[in-house]
Protein backbone atom coordinates (compact mmCIF):
# COMPACT_ATOMS: atom_id res chain seq x y z
CA UNK A 1 0.00 0.00 0.00
CA UNK A 2 2.90 2.27 0.69
CA UNK A 3 5.51 1.31 -1.80
CA UNK A 4 6.28 4.07 -4.56
CA UNK A 5 3.14 5.90 -3.69
CA UNK A 6 3.39 8.83 -5.84
CA UNK A 7 3.23 5.93 -8.66
CA UNK A 8 0.25 7.51 -10.44
CA UNK A 9 -0.30 10.96 -11.49
CA UNK A 10 -2.28 13.37 -9.53
CA UNK A 11 -5.73 13.76 -11.09
CA UNK A 12 -8.32 17.33 -10.78
CA UNK A 13 -10.02 15.24 -7.32
CA UNK A 14 -6.36 15.22 -5.74
CA UNK A 15 -5.78 18.56 -6.43
CA UNK A 16 -9.28 19.80 -5.21
CA UNK A 17 -7.89 17.70 -2.00
CA UNK A 18 -4.79 19.11 -1.89
CA UNK A 19 -6.26 23.25 -2.17
CA UNK A 20 -8.65 22.31 0.26
CA UNK A 21 -6.89 20.41 3.22
CA UNK A 22 -4.16 23.40 4.13
CA UNK A 23 -6.90 26.01 4.33
CA UNK A 24 -7.60 26.93 7.82
CA UNK A 25 -10.59 25.42 9.15
CA UNK A 26 -12.97 28.21 8.81
CA UNK A 27 -12.01 28.24 4.97
CA UNK A 28 -12.43 24.90 4.91
CA UNK A 29 -16.10 24.80 6.02
CA UNK A 30 -16.57 28.03 3.92
CA UNK A 31 -15.32 26.21 0.44
CA UNK A 32 -16.64 22.83 1.34
CA UNK A 33 -20.05 24.47 2.18
CA UNK A 34 -19.95 25.93 -1.80
CA UNK A 35 -18.81 22.52 -3.02
CA UNK A 36 -20.94 20.11 -0.89
CA UNK A 37 -18.33 17.63 0.41
CA UNK A 38 -18.78 17.04 3.92
CA UNK A 39 -15.72 18.59 6.29
CA UNK A 40 -14.23 15.45 8.32
CA UNK A 41 -11.99 13.87 6.09
CA UNK A 42 -10.64 17.57 5.16
CA UNK A 43 -10.31 18.21 8.91
CA UNK A 44 -8.02 14.91 9.44
CA UNK A 45 -5.88 16.04 6.48
CA UNK A 46 -5.51 19.13 7.84
CA UNK A 47 -4.35 18.19 11.16
CA UNK A 48 -2.25 15.64 9.62
CA UNK A 49 -0.35 17.70 7.58
CA UNK A 50 0.46 20.21 9.88
CA UNK A 51 1.98 17.63 12.10
CA UNK A 52 3.98 16.67 8.77
CA UNK A 53 5.24 20.26 7.73
CA UNK A 54 3.49 20.49 4.68
CA UNK A 55 0.57 19.30 2.51
CA UNK A 56 1.83 16.66 -0.45
CA UNK A 57 -0.61 14.43 -1.99
CA UNK A 58 2.24 11.45 -1.30
CA UNK A 59 0.96 12.52 2.38
CA UNK A 60 -2.55 12.77 1.72
CA UNK A 61 -2.58 9.13 -0.47
CA UNK A 62 -0.46 7.25 2.55
CA UNK A 63 -3.26 8.48 5.02
CA UNK A 64 -5.85 6.81 2.35
CA UNK A 65 -3.55 3.76 2.45
CA UNK A 66 -3.70 3.57 6.41
CA UNK A 67 -7.50 3.37 5.91
CA UNK A 68 -7.49 0.76 3.95
CA UNK A 69 -5.03 -1.04 6.42
CA UNK A 70 -7.98 -0.48 9.16
CA UNK A 71 -10.66 -1.47 6.91
CA UNK A 72 -9.17 -5.28 6.74
CA UNK A 73 -8.54 -5.02 10.79
CA UNK A 74 -12.04 -4.14 11.41
CA UNK A 75 -13.11 -6.72 9.13
CA UNK A 76 -11.51 -9.26 10.82
CA UNK A 77 -11.66 -7.47 14.28
CA UNK A 78 -15.77 -7.26 14.06
CA UNK A 79 -16.94 -9.51 11.84
CA UNK A 80 -15.03 -12.36 11.06
CA UNK A 81 -13.18 -12.71 14.45
CA UNK A 82 -15.02 -15.62 15.54
CA UNK A 83 -15.16 -18.02 11.86
CA UNK A 84 -13.31 -20.81 11.49
CA UNK A 85 -9.50 -20.35 10.26
CA UNK A 86 -10.24 -21.70 7.00
CA UNK A 87 -12.77 -19.04 6.26
CA UNK A 88 -11.31 -16.37 8.17
CA UNK A 89 -8.16 -16.57 5.90
CA UNK A 90 -9.55 -16.79 2.96
CA UNK A 91 -12.13 -13.28 3.68
CA UNK A 92 -8.93 -11.52 4.75
CA UNK A 93 -6.94 -12.61 1.14
CA UNK A 94 -9.94 -11.19 -0.62
CA UNK A 95 -9.63 -8.13 0.79
CA UNK A 96 -6.48 -7.22 1.67
CA UNK A 97 -5.16 -8.28 -1.61
CA UNK A 98 -8.03 -6.44 -3.79
CA UNK A 99 -6.57 -4.46 -6.74
CA UNK A 100 -9.65 -2.75 -6.60
CA UNK A 101 -8.41 -1.40 -2.87
CA UNK A 102 -5.07 -0.82 -3.91
CA UNK A 103 -6.07 1.45 -6.72
CA UNK A 104 -8.09 3.21 -4.75
CA UNK A 105 -6.70 3.42 -1.50
CA UNK A 106 -4.04 4.92 -2.62
CA UNK A 107 -5.71 8.05 -3.86
CA UNK A 108 -5.81 11.80 -1.94
CA UNK A 109 -9.84 11.02 -1.73
CA UNK A 110 -12.08 10.07 1.46
CA UNK A 111 -12.90 6.22 -0.52
CA UNK A 112 -11.10 4.15 1.89
CA UNK A 113 -12.08 6.40 5.35
CA UNK A 114 -15.90 6.12 4.21
CA UNK A 115 -15.27 2.35 3.30
CA UNK A 116 -13.51 2.15 7.04
CA UNK A 117 -16.14 3.97 8.96
CA UNK A 118 -19.42 2.42 7.07
CA UNK A 119 -18.06 -0.99 7.94
CA UNK A 120 -17.55 0.04 11.89
CA UNK A 121 -21.25 1.60 11.82
CA UNK A 122 -22.71 -1.11 10.17
CA UNK A 123 -21.11 -3.62 12.43
CA UNK A 124 -22.39 -0.74 15.38
CA UNK A 125 -26.01 -1.28 14.07
CA UNK A 126 -26.28 -4.98 13.67
CA UNK A 127 -24.80 -5.14 17.39
CA UNK A 128 -27.99 -3.00 18.46
CA UNK A 129 -30.31 -4.62 16.44
CA UNK A 130 -29.09 -8.28 17.72
CA UNK A 131 -28.93 -7.34 21.54
CA UNK A 132 -32.20 -8.82 23.48
CA UNK A 133 -34.56 -5.84 23.87
CA UNK A 134 -32.41 -3.54 21.47
CA UNK A 135 -31.44 -1.13 24.11
CA UNK A 136 -30.99 2.07 23.75
CA UNK A 137 -27.78 3.16 24.60
CA UNK A 138 -26.90 0.90 21.64
CA UNK A 139 -28.67 2.58 19.58
CA UNK A 140 -27.28 6.11 20.67
CA UNK A 141 -23.91 4.69 19.64
CA UNK A 142 -24.81 3.40 16.63
CA UNK A 143 -26.67 6.96 16.01
CA UNK A 144 -23.08 8.14 16.23
CA UNK A 145 -20.91 6.43 14.65
CA UNK A 146 -23.60 6.95 11.42
CA UNK A 147 -23.44 10.84 12.25
CA UNK A 148 -19.42 10.21 11.69
CA UNK A 149 -19.81 8.37 8.37
CA UNK A 150 -22.21 11.32 6.78
CA UNK A 151 -19.79 13.86 7.79
CA UNK A 152 -17.12 12.05 5.89
CA UNK A 153 -19.51 11.00 2.80
CA UNK A 154 -23.25 11.27 2.28
CA UNK A 155 -23.77 8.45 0.14
CA UNK A 156 -22.74 5.41 1.83
CA UNK A 157 -23.97 7.29 5.12
CA UNK A 158 -27.66 8.09 4.00
CA UNK A 159 -27.83 4.68 2.23
CA UNK A 160 -27.02 2.72 5.20
CA UNK A 161 -28.89 4.82 7.17
CA UNK A 162 -31.86 4.17 5.14
CA UNK A 163 -31.00 0.09 4.96
CA UNK A 164 -30.52 -0.05 8.83
CA UNK A 165 -33.72 2.14 9.76
CA UNK A 166 -35.22 -0.58 7.55
CA UNK A 167 -34.38 -3.26 9.42
CA UNK A 168 -35.08 -1.60 12.65
CA UNK A 169 -38.63 -1.07 12.19
CA UNK A 170 -38.82 -4.89 11.47
CA UNK A 171 -36.83 -5.70 14.54
CA UNK A 172 -36.91 -3.21 17.53
CA UNK A 173 -40.03 -1.45 16.73
CA UNK A 174 -40.74 1.71 14.64
CA UNK A 175 -40.70 4.43 17.55
CA UNK A 176 -37.24 2.99 18.41
CA UNK A 177 -36.04 3.19 14.03
CA UNK A 178 -37.35 6.66 14.43
CA UNK A 179 -35.30 7.56 17.22
CA UNK A 180 -32.48 6.25 16.03
CA UNK A 181 -32.90 7.94 12.57
CA UNK A 182 -33.69 11.16 14.12
CA UNK A 183 -30.53 11.21 16.59
CA UNK A 184 -28.64 10.98 13.49
CA UNK A 185 -30.10 14.15 11.97
CA UNK A 186 -29.93 15.43 15.29
CA UNK A 187 -26.27 14.78 16.02
CA UNK A 188 -25.82 15.85 11.81
CA UNK A 189 -27.61 19.54 12.60
CA UNK A 190 -24.76 21.56 11.95
CA UNK A 191 -24.18 20.44 8.23
CA UNK A 192 -27.90 19.31 7.20
CA UNK A 193 -28.82 22.30 5.95
CA UNK A 194 -25.38 21.42 2.87
CA UNK A 195 -27.03 18.08 2.74
CA UNK A 196 -29.80 19.19 1.72
CA UNK A 197 -28.36 21.62 -1.07
CA UNK A 198 -26.20 18.36 -1.77
CA UNK A 199 -29.55 16.46 -2.73
CA UNK A 200 -31.32 19.02 -4.80
CA UNK A 201 -28.18 19.58 -6.92
CA UNK A 202 -27.96 15.72 -7.55
CA UNK A 203 -31.76 15.65 -8.09
CA UNK A 204 -31.43 18.66 -10.75
CA UNK A 205 -28.00 16.89 -12.34
CA UNK A 206 -27.90 17.53 -15.74
CA UNK A 207 -26.64 14.35 -15.86
CA UNK A 208 -22.79 15.04 -16.47
CA UNK A 209 -22.70 11.38 -16.90
CA UNK A 210 -24.44 11.38 -20.33
CA UNK A 211 -20.91 12.74 -21.68
CA UNK A 212 -19.97 9.58 -21.40
CA UNK A 213 -22.11 7.23 -22.91
CA UNK A 214 -20.71 4.35 -25.21
CA UNK A 215 -23.95 3.15 -26.30
CA UNK A 216 -26.24 5.63 -26.40
CA UNK A 217 -28.90 3.87 -24.53
CA UNK A 218 -29.31 5.48 -21.05
CA UNK A 219 -30.84 1.50 -20.23
CA UNK A 220 -27.89 -0.24 -21.52
CA UNK A 221 -25.22 2.41 -19.92
CA UNK A 222 -26.62 1.05 -15.82
CA UNK A 223 -25.99 -1.83 -17.16
CA UNK A 224 -22.24 -0.95 -18.16
CA UNK A 225 -21.86 0.88 -14.80
CA UNK A 226 -22.62 -1.81 -13.17
CA UNK A 227 -20.61 -4.35 -14.88
CA UNK A 228 -18.00 -1.96 -14.51
CA UNK A 229 -17.97 -1.45 -10.84
CA UNK A 230 -18.15 -5.31 -10.71
CA UNK A 231 -14.83 -6.13 -12.46
CA UNK A 232 -13.28 -3.53 -10.77
CA UNK A 233 -14.83 -5.22 -7.31
CA UNK A 234 -13.88 -8.11 -8.65
CA UNK A 235 -10.33 -8.49 -10.83
CA UNK A 236 -9.13 -4.83 -10.52
CA UNK A 237 -8.77 -1.90 -13.29
CA UNK A 238 -5.28 -3.55 -14.69
CA UNK A 239 -5.18 -6.98 -15.45
CA UNK A 240 -4.50 -9.29 -18.32
CA UNK A 241 -7.30 -10.24 -20.65
CA UNK A 242 -7.42 -13.79 -19.03
CA UNK A 243 -8.75 -12.25 -16.09
CA UNK A 244 -11.87 -11.29 -17.48
CA UNK A 245 -13.04 -14.70 -17.18
CA UNK A 246 -13.38 -14.42 -13.14
CA UNK A 247 -16.02 -11.84 -12.62
CA UNK A 248 -18.78 -13.94 -14.04
CA UNK A 249 -17.77 -17.03 -11.23
CA UNK A 250 -17.28 -14.02 -8.44
CA UNK A 251 -20.80 -12.95 -9.18
CA UNK A 252 -21.88 -16.91 -9.36
CA UNK A 253 -20.01 -17.31 -6.40
CA UNK A 254 -21.77 -14.54 -4.34
CA UNK A 255 -25.23 -15.33 -5.62
CA UNK A 256 -24.43 -19.04 -3.76
CA UNK A 257 -22.71 -16.88 -0.70
CA UNK A 258 -26.33 -14.98 -0.10
CA UNK A 259 -28.81 -17.92 -0.30
CA UNK A 260 -26.25 -19.32 2.59
CA UNK A 261 -27.81 -17.51 5.00
CA UNK A 262 -25.97 -18.67 7.93
CA UNK A 263 -23.00 -17.14 7.33
CA UNK A 264 -24.32 -14.13 6.47
CA UNK A 265 -27.40 -13.80 9.24
CA UNK A 266 -24.52 -11.15 11.33
CA UNK A 267 -23.61 -9.14 8.55
CA UNK A 268 -27.18 -7.45 8.50
CA UNK A 269 -27.69 -8.78 4.66
CA UNK A 270 -30.94 -7.31 4.43
CA UNK A 271 -30.19 -3.69 5.51
CA UNK A 272 -26.90 -4.16 3.48
CA UNK A 273 -28.30 -5.36 0.24
CA UNK A 274 -30.99 -2.28 0.56
CA UNK A 275 -28.03 0.14 0.72
CA UNK A 276 -26.40 -1.46 -2.20
CA UNK A 277 -28.89 -0.70 -4.41
CA UNK A 278 -29.63 3.10 -2.80
CA UNK A 279 -26.22 3.41 -3.25
CA UNK A 280 -25.77 2.53 -6.61
CA UNK A 281 -29.24 4.18 -8.05
CA UNK A 282 -27.21 7.56 -6.05
CA UNK A 283 -24.48 7.21 -7.82
CA UNK A 284 -25.16 6.00 -11.23
CA UNK A 285 -27.19 9.35 -11.92
CA UNK A 286 -24.02 11.67 -10.60
CA UNK A 287 -21.02 9.74 -12.10
CA UNK A 288 -20.28 8.14 -14.96
CA UNK A 289 -19.16 4.37 -15.81
CA UNK A 290 -15.68 5.08 -14.69
CA UNK A 291 -16.09 6.63 -11.63
CA UNK A 292 -18.88 4.45 -9.91
CA UNK A 293 -16.28 1.79 -8.23
CA UNK A 294 -14.54 4.48 -6.45
CA UNK A 295 -17.47 5.86 -5.05
CA UNK A 296 -19.24 2.39 -3.65
CA UNK A 297 -15.76 1.21 -2.60
CA UNK A 298 -17.39 0.76 0.98
CA UNK A 299 -19.92 -2.12 -0.71
CA UNK A 300 -16.23 -4.33 -1.07
CA UNK A 301 -15.76 -5.61 2.22
CA UNK A 302 -19.97 -6.84 2.71
CA UNK A 303 -18.97 -8.26 -0.91
CA UNK A 304 -15.99 -10.12 0.66
CA UNK A 305 -18.32 -11.87 3.19
CA UNK A 306 -20.58 -12.92 0.28
CA UNK A 307 -17.57 -14.80 -1.58
CA UNK A 308 -16.49 -16.36 1.23
CA UNK A 309 -19.42 -17.68 2.54
CA UNK A 310 -19.81 -18.76 -1.48
CA UNK A 311 -16.52 -20.64 -1.03
CA UNK A 312 -17.63 -22.42 1.25
CA UNK A 313 -20.56 -24.02 -0.28
CA UNK A 314 -18.81 -25.16 -3.19
CA UNK A 315 -18.28 -28.40 -3.78
CA UNK A 316 -16.53 -30.10 -4.31
CA UNK A 317 -13.91 -28.84 -1.90
CA UNK A 318 -10.89 -29.03 -4.43
CA UNK A 319 -13.22 -26.69 -6.98
CA UNK A 320 -12.90 -24.25 -4.22
CA UNK A 321 -9.63 -24.28 -3.42
CA UNK A 322 -8.65 -23.84 -7.34
CA UNK A 323 -10.98 -21.04 -8.01
CA UNK A 324 -9.74 -19.40 -5.31
CA UNK A 325 -6.02 -20.07 -6.37
CA UNK A 326 -6.66 -18.77 -9.26
CA UNK A 327 -8.27 -15.37 -7.65
CA UNK A 328 -5.15 -14.56 -5.73
CA UNK A 329 -3.22 -15.56 -8.86
CA UNK A 330 -4.92 -12.92 -10.88
CA UNK A 331 -4.83 -10.52 -8.07
CA UNK A 332 -1.20 -10.81 -7.65
CA UNK A 333 -0.84 -10.10 -11.88
CA UNK A 334 -2.97 -6.94 -10.98
CA UNK A 335 -0.62 -5.76 -8.66
CA UNK A 336 2.19 -6.10 -10.84
CA UNK A 337 -0.24 -4.27 -13.54
CA UNK A 338 -0.91 -1.90 -11.34
CA UNK A 339 2.65 -0.79 -10.70
CA UNK A 340 3.83 -1.07 -14.28
CA UNK A 341 0.88 1.11 -15.13
CA UNK A 342 -0.48 -1.27 -17.88
CA UNK A 343 -3.73 -2.27 -19.13
CA UNK A 344 -6.25 0.12 -17.01
CA UNK A 345 -9.89 -0.31 -17.33
CA UNK A 346 -9.82 3.53 -16.82
CA UNK A 347 -6.91 5.26 -18.79
CA UNK A 348 -7.15 8.20 -17.19
CA UNK A 349 -5.73 7.10 -13.82
CA UNK A 350 -2.18 6.16 -15.54
CA UNK A 351 -2.07 8.77 -18.08
CA UNK A 352 1.41 10.19 -18.85
CA UNK A 353 0.05 13.15 -17.40
CA UNK A 354 3.83 14.00 -16.78
CA UNK A 355 5.28 13.58 -19.35
CA UNK A 356 3.32 15.50 -21.70
CA UNK A 357 3.78 18.58 -19.52
CA UNK A 358 7.48 17.90 -20.06
CA UNK A 359 7.34 17.69 -23.18
CA UNK A 360 5.51 20.86 -23.61
CA UNK A 361 7.61 22.61 -21.07
CA UNK A 362 11.40 21.49 -23.37
CA UNK A 363 9.42 22.27 -26.73
CA UNK A 364 7.05 25.42 -26.10
CA UNK A 365 8.61 28.50 -27.57
CA UNK A 366 7.50 32.29 -26.57
CA UNK A 367 4.45 32.76 -26.76
CA UNK A 368 2.52 29.29 -27.23
CA UNK A 369 -0.46 28.64 -25.84
CA UNK A 370 -1.63 25.36 -24.39
CA UNK A 371 -5.74 24.24 -24.54
CA UNK A 372 -6.47 21.75 -22.55
CA UNK A 373 -10.58 19.68 -23.29
CA UNK A 374 -12.25 19.89 -20.41
CA UNK A 375 -13.98 17.26 -21.19
CA UNK A 376 -12.68 14.30 -21.19
CA UNK A 377 -8.83 15.71 -20.40
CA UNK A 378 -7.24 15.72 -16.64
CA UNK A 379 -6.24 19.61 -18.12
CA UNK A 380 -6.07 20.67 -14.75
CA UNK A 381 -3.64 18.23 -13.56
CA UNK A 382 -1.00 19.07 -16.45
CA UNK A 383 -1.58 22.67 -16.61
CA UNK A 384 0.22 23.10 -12.70
CA UNK A 385 2.99 20.95 -14.18
CA UNK A 386 3.43 23.54 -16.50
CA UNK A 387 6.38 25.39 -15.66
CA UNK A 388 6.04 29.60 -15.31
CA UNK A 389 5.13 31.62 -18.35
CA UNK A 390 3.63 29.23 -20.12
CA UNK A 391 0.04 30.31 -21.32
CA UNK A 392 -2.99 27.84 -20.93
CA UNK A 393 -6.52 27.25 -20.82
CA UNK A 394 -9.38 24.77 -20.00
CA UNK A 395 -11.45 24.89 -22.90
CA UNK A 396 -15.12 24.03 -22.05
CA UNK A 397 -18.45 25.58 -23.80
CA UNK A 398 -18.02 29.34 -21.31
CA UNK A 399 -14.13 29.70 -22.49
CA UNK A 400 -14.67 28.68 -26.34
CA UNK A 401 -14.64 32.45 -27.07
CA UNK A 402 -12.19 33.37 -24.77
CA UNK A 403 -9.84 30.64 -26.26
CA UNK A 404 -10.40 31.50 -30.14
CA UNK A 405 -9.20 35.35 -28.81
CA UNK A 406 -6.28 33.80 -27.29
CA UNK A 407 -5.81 31.84 -30.30
CA UNK A 408 -5.37 34.54 -32.38
CA UNK A 409 -3.02 36.16 -30.29
CA UNK A 410 -0.41 33.41 -29.36
CA UNK A 411 2.57 32.05 -32.22
CA UNK A 412 1.70 28.56 -31.41
CA UNK A 413 -0.76 26.72 -30.08
CA UNK A 414 -0.79 23.15 -28.35
CA UNK A 415 -4.18 21.47 -27.95
CA UNK A 416 -4.44 18.18 -25.40
CA UNK A 417 -7.32 16.11 -25.65
CA UNK A 418 -8.76 12.80 -25.69
CA UNK A 419 -9.14 10.67 -28.48
CA UNK A 420 -12.86 10.18 -27.81
CA UNK A 421 -14.16 13.65 -28.10
CA UNK A 422 -16.96 14.17 -26.06
CA UNK A 423 -17.39 17.38 -25.71
CA UNK A 424 -20.45 19.21 -26.78
CA UNK A 425 -20.75 19.65 -30.44
CA UNK A 426 -17.65 17.95 -30.56
CA UNK A 427 -16.15 21.64 -29.60
CA UNK A 428 -12.48 20.48 -28.82
CA UNK A 429 -12.48 19.07 -32.49
CA UNK A 430 -13.27 22.68 -33.70
CA UNK A 431 -11.22 24.44 -31.68
CA UNK A 432 -8.00 22.29 -32.20
CA UNK A 433 -8.98 22.95 -35.88
CA UNK A 434 -8.92 26.56 -35.30
CA UNK A 435 -5.95 26.71 -34.15
CA UNK A 436 -3.88 24.67 -36.48
CA UNK A 437 -5.41 26.77 -39.55
CA UNK A 438 -2.78 28.48 -41.14
CA UNK A 439 -0.34 27.08 -39.04
CA UNK A 440 1.67 23.60 -39.30
CA UNK A 441 -0.18 20.31 -37.43
CA UNK A 442 1.81 17.68 -36.10
CA UNK A 443 0.25 15.09 -33.89
CA UNK A 444 1.00 12.40 -31.95
CA UNK A 445 -1.12 10.16 -29.84
CA UNK A 446 -0.07 8.27 -26.36
CA UNK A 447 -1.17 5.66 -23.85
CA UNK A 448 -2.55 3.02 -26.48
CA UNK A 449 -5.36 1.05 -25.27
CA UNK A 450 -4.76 -3.00 -24.86
CA UNK A 451 -5.79 -5.31 -27.83
CA UNK A 452 -9.39 -6.69 -25.49
CA UNK A 453 -9.88 -2.93 -24.68
CA UNK A 454 -10.14 -1.88 -28.05
CA UNK A 455 -12.23 -5.44 -29.24
CA UNK A 456 -14.40 -4.73 -26.23
CA UNK A 457 -15.48 -0.89 -27.44
CA UNK A 458 -16.57 -2.64 -30.79
CA UNK A 459 -18.81 -4.70 -28.93
CA UNK A 460 -19.94 -2.07 -27.31
CA UNK A 461 -20.91 -0.47 -30.80
CA UNK A 462 -18.18 2.07 -30.65
CA UNK A 463 -17.58 2.96 -34.28
CA UNK A 464 -14.19 3.34 -35.13
CA UNK A 465 -12.28 2.96 -31.87
CA UNK A 466 -9.04 4.86 -30.88
CA UNK A 467 -6.11 2.48 -30.45
CA UNK A 468 -4.70 5.31 -28.16
CA UNK A 469 -6.28 7.40 -25.04
CA UNK A 470 -4.57 11.06 -25.25
CA UNK A 471 -3.55 13.06 -28.34
CA UNK A 472 -1.70 15.94 -28.33
CA UNK A 473 -1.53 18.14 -31.38
CA UNK A 474 1.07 21.14 -32.03
CA UNK A 475 -0.30 23.93 -34.27
CA UNK A 476 3.24 25.76 -35.30
CA UNK A 477 3.20 28.94 -37.05
CA UNK A 478 4.93 28.96 -39.62
CA UNK A 479 8.83 29.55 -40.23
Amino acid sequence: MFHNIGLLPAWTDELFTLDVAHLAPKEILARLALDIHPPLYYFQLHAAQRLAGGPSVELYRGISALWALALVFLLDRLWIGGWKQPHRWMALSLLALSPCLLLYGRMARSYTMQAALALLAAWAARRWLKAPGAPWRLAFAAAALFAVLLYTHYVPGLALLVGFTAMAVRRAGWKKAAVFAASVLLLYLPWLGVLVYALSRWQAAADFSSRYLLTGNPLAEQFIKLAFAWTSFSIGESFPSVSLLLPAALLLLLAGGLRRSGMLRGAAGGAVALSAVLGFLAVSRWVSYPFTPARLLWLLPFIVLGWTAGFDRLRPAAARWVLFSAVVLSYLISMDYYFQKRDFLNPGYSAPLTEIAEAVNRESATGALVLFDAYNTDGLAIGRLLKPGVDWLVVNERTAEQARRRIEAARDVWMVRNTRDISPGRLASAIESEACLGRIEMSEQLHPYAEWQILLMRLLGVEGPPAYFYRVTRCRAPS
